[in-house]
């Protein structure tokens, strides 16, 4: 750390020179330590910041061993030595040992040899400076570190809550299969995938995209999970009273999501598939892109895209109820738009039409349209994919 005043450490054996400088830099405002013992000043030096050092030299195999040490142990202390110049080669050796400068005894004239200690000094000052905002800088990289880390644990934490509170990526209900993918551009997902049974003959689906990514958007998921387990729940409970469609959940979700004030708005795909009256029921909410269909040997986009508002935007806006009829062989995929960051054409029309032509190529599999755009292979996804895959179970 860097000291408070300037401090110089004076090592002269000469007891006159000694005390002549330790007055004039203690009238300078210098802290100043004075000694004629070299093996006290390396203890010094080895426990205390110091500037810079004066020391007094003569040619001894002893003092020159003593120098080394010194200059060895503090490499950043400038170290200006004043000594009887005989030859210049002597002048030399000390420069080259890393003396920063030398004065000839005896001393004539202050002057210069104060410009030399200001200079160094100054030198000195700003190396403990920086050494200073190196450890501090050190302390705050660690205290980072550990933040990030345990940021990391709590996101691979939520990343296991959230997955878990998804479905199975595969499963059987009601004579359909059903299949899920999830692949997020951070630890959690603003993408969200859910289907829940109403009764032996239909089961409620969804597959919603929160605006932005990461936590807070991930936090709406779980809010968007209760919402519809709880409406699913009162109508299970109301044993087939009440009427239960797509467009009435979304409407209830965007009346929620505004009475919670978070600014954060999603869309959505919502679903009820009959598989007694083979009928697909469905609504809107500014969901891009529509549902691929595949039957009748032909792969489609279903009707509607643009039939209803994003869900947490709008104080009343209109959902309505669609439908498709179903053939018992058909296979259904829900994709959120993070899908068509992964495809290399730019205009939509041409993502769209090359996304339905992959799914198409790949026998309306989930597994085959994974494979075709290599999802498993990226490391790093612009946005969230979700992917839902629905069939009947004859093509399971």
């Amino acid at each position: 750390m860097e000291p408070d005043v300037s401090q110089i450490l004076i090592v002269a054996s000469d007891l006159d020179l000694k005390h002549i400088i330790t007055q004039h830099y203690a009238t300078h405002a210098y802290h100043v330590t004075a000694t004629n013992d070299p093996l006290h000043a390396l203890d010094y030096l080895t426990n205390e910041a110091v500037n810079l050092v004066l020391f007094q030299y003569h040619e001894d195999p002893t003092l020159t061993a003593l120098l080394q040490d010194m200059l060895e142990l503090c490499a950043q202390v400038p170290l200006i030595v004043l000594t009887k110049i005989n030859r210049i080669e002597a002048v030399t050796n000390m420069l080259r040992l890393g003396v920063t400068d030398v004065f000839n005894l005896p001393l004539t004239s202050m002057n210069e040899l104060d410009q030399s200690v200001a200079r160094h000094v100054k030198r000195s000052s700003l190396f403990y400076e920086n050494m200073q905002y190196r450890q501090e800088l050190e302390i705050v990289y660690r205290q980072v570190n550990k933040n990030l880390a345990e940021l990391q644990q709590d996101q691979l934490a939520g990343r296991l809550i959230q997955q878990r509170m998804m479905p199975p990526e595969n499963c059987s209900i009601n004579g359909l299969t059903l299949q899920r993918y999830m692949k997020s551009s951070l630890y959690l997902s603003g993408d969200f995938v859910d289907h829940i049974p109403l009764d032996e003959d239909r089961i409620l689906f969804y597959l919603a995209d929160v605006s932005g990514h990461g936590a807070s958007s991930a936090f709406l998921t779980v809010l968007l999970k209760n919402i519809t387990n709880r409406l699913a729940r009162e109508y299970l409970e109301s044993n087939g009273k009440d009427v239960i469609l797509p467009a009435k959940v979304v409407t209830q979700i965007n009346c929620e999501l505004l009475d919670f004030d978070i600014d954060k708005h999603m869309t959505i795909f919502m679903g009820i598939m009959d598989r007694n009256n083979h009928m697909l029921t469905y609504c809107v909410g500014g969901h891009l892109p529509m549902p691929l269909l595949s039957q009748n040997n032909e792969v489609k986009y279903l009707s509607g895209l643009g039939s209803g508002l994003p869900v947490g935007l709008f104080e009343d806006p209109k959902y309505v109820d669609l439908e498709q009829p179903l053939e018992p062989d058909f296979k259904l995929l829900v994709s959120s738009d993070g899908i068509f960051e992964v495809l290399p054409c730019d205009q939509l029309t041409d993502k769209e039409e090359q996304l339905r032509t992959m799914y198409q190529q790949s026998g309306s599999s989930l597994s085959g349209l994974i494979d075709v755009l290599k999802l498993e292979t990226l490391d790093i996804v612009p946005d969230d994919i979700a992917l839902l895959s629905m069939a009947g179970e004859a093509h399971a």
